[in-house]
């Protein structure tokens, strides 16, 4: 598969999965009986698996492990998925929001990194 092919296949994938975290984090909060259907719960890790795949579909063809703005990615993609965490399963809202907004700002941070092609560390 060419370089561009994947490069579309995993942007989309972002578009899908952040979408889909802002939809699930809004389901949660007004507590929605759609948030607790075992589909919602599952679709996440089948996209974000997905997505992943794709990640390593463009690594193998770019060849960028060693470089910074790969190590910026990586650090953005974790502080997301930590976050992310934070605000599904968090007890209380004030924890919620909190990693809601902080898992966007981490997402902010890859997008700039993905089209300024600068890292922002290192």
């Amino acid at each position: 598969m060419s370089y561009l092919a994947l490069k579309h296949i995993h942007v989309t994938l972002v578009v899908v999965s952040v979408l889909f975290f802002i939809l699930r984090f809004f389901w949660r909060s007004i507590d929605a009986q759609i948030a607790k259907q075992k589909w919602v719960k599952i679709a996440p890790h089948i996209i974000d698996t997905l997505l992943l795949v794709s990640i390593v579909a463009l690594v193998w063809q770019g060849l960028v492990l060693g470089s910074a703005w790969y190590m910026n990615k990586t650090i953005g993609l974790i502080g997301y998925i930590v976050f992310g965490i934070v605000a599904m399963r968090a007890q209380t809202a004030l924890w919620r929001y909190i990693g809601f907004f902080v898992a966007l700002g981490w997402i902010m941070m890859l997008l700039h990194i993905a089209y300024a092609k600068v890292p922002l560390f290192g």
